[in-house]
């Protein structure tokens, strides 16, 4: 539809338009009274440490991180979900209950923050106050545990963490020495492209599976060369193959007919050959894939064992050496240095965002009136 068109039609129908208009406008603001309110309520706690822990951490960041969990806790939350009969006040479920919280830590500093949002503002206030409450307990419960039995992560099992890690590293590259597994995955990504560009001549369109199924070692590199095809690909050949022959079928000369006959024995010739450099590549393709896939297993399971000796060294080291710091400096405690307040202003539904979306939808639906009227028109028109 033409601007003019639009216009003119526009004006004719002005009433309407400014209808829809002003009812998107209302939609707007209905939703704004019908969409369930949403308030938010905060606490910020901060881990206070001791003399010795800031001397035995200088130069190094907190492991903030540890005391996430104290905050970010399901026994807490399930303990406060039913000191608050949510589910009796509100008929709402335990996980969707847990989808209130948002635990953050502010970066580079021993500061945590809790953040509570929930259909109601009293409520939301309630919580906060009570995770608070909860989560002071459990660290100091914690610290107390530590402090009584002395328990700590033992040198001696950071070794055999670290021997675990040795072990599986030493399996791994043994055997990724004596098989080749990732430049096998090369050769196969290579192989499929290889033969989808002799049937379609398009270079790199195979997605590269096996490369990215084997990133974990960084071995991601381009097998394609990404420049032009520098032969025929059998579907252009089996199309001009078919032009021939039609050409043939409608040849008025012979002199035609003879160009026409030696190019389509030329192109069938050559087709030929290209099909049976793709039937040698599929075979290849496959002989090769039924050397890597084994291998590609192994490696996997390989790869994964070494993976969670890894991860488990380094949780076994850090645990060690917090427990340990806990223990020398005999606290850690956390504190509330910002308590949970009434929230008096809901953060959703926004009355401005409200009304600036009907005032979107009411323009939109004009608009699609005013095209529907024009369709309609052309149409009794043709």
């Amino acid at each position: 539809m033409e601007i003019l068109e639009f216009v003119r039609i526009l004006k004719e129908k002005l009433k309407m338009a400014i209808v829809l208009f002003i009812a998107g406008i209302l939609i707007g603001g209905i939703a704004y009274v019908v969409l369930p309110s949403i308030y938010e309520c905060s606490v910020t706690f901060m881990v206070l440490e001791s003399k010795l822990i800031r001397r035995n951490l200088e130069g190094k960041d907190l492991d903030i991180d540890t005391y996430l969990q104290f905050v970010d806790n399901e026994s807490i939350f399930r303990s406060v979900f039913e000191q608050l009969d949510i589910a009796g006040r509100f008929g709402l479920d335990f996980e969707n209950f847990r989808r209130s919280f948002e635990v953050t830590s502010v970066e580079d500093t021993a500061i945590i923050d809790l953040v509570v949002t929930f259909g109601d503002a009293g409520t939301a206030h309630d919580i906060a106050r009570a995770v608070g409450e909860e989560a002071l307990k459990l660290n100091r419960s914690v610290i107390e545990q530590e402090v009584s039995v002395g328990r700590s992560f033992t040198e001696s099992e950071v070794v055999s963490a670290r021997e675990k890690l040795a072990e599986s590293k030493l399996q791994l590259d043994t055997f990724l020495l004596e098989n080749p597994v990732n430049q096998m995955a090369l050769q196969v990504d290579a192989l499929r492209n290889r033969i989808i560009a002799e049937e379609i001549g398009t270079q790199g369109t195979y997605p590269m599976m096996e490369i990215q199924a084997n990133m974990g070692e960084g071995i991601f590199q381009s097998v394609t060369g990404g420049g032009e095809a520098q032969f025929v690909p059998l579907s252009q050949l089996q199309n001009r193959i078919l032009e021939l022959e039609a050409r043939m079928s409608t040849a008025t000369s012979d002199q035609i007919k003879l160009n026409t006959q030696t190019e389509l024995k030329e192109l069938r010739n050559l087709y030929d050959k290209r099909k049976k450099s793709v039937t040698r590549l599929q075979g290849d393709l496959r002989k090769l894939e039924q050397a890597y896939y084994p291998l590609k297993t192994r490696y996997a399971e390989l790869l994964s064992e070494f993976d969670a000796a890894q991860k488990g060294y380094a949780e076994i080291y850090a645990q060690g050496l917090v427990s340990k710091l806990e223990i020398a400096g005999k606290t850690k405690e956390m504190t509330i240095i910002d308590q949970a307040v009434y929230p008096d202003q809901k953060i959703f539904p926004k009355l401005i965002w409200m009304l600036i979306g009907g005032i979107f939808l009411g323009i939109l639906a004009a608009f699609a009136y005013v095209m529907m009227v024009g369709f309609n028109r052309k149409l009794a028109d043709d």
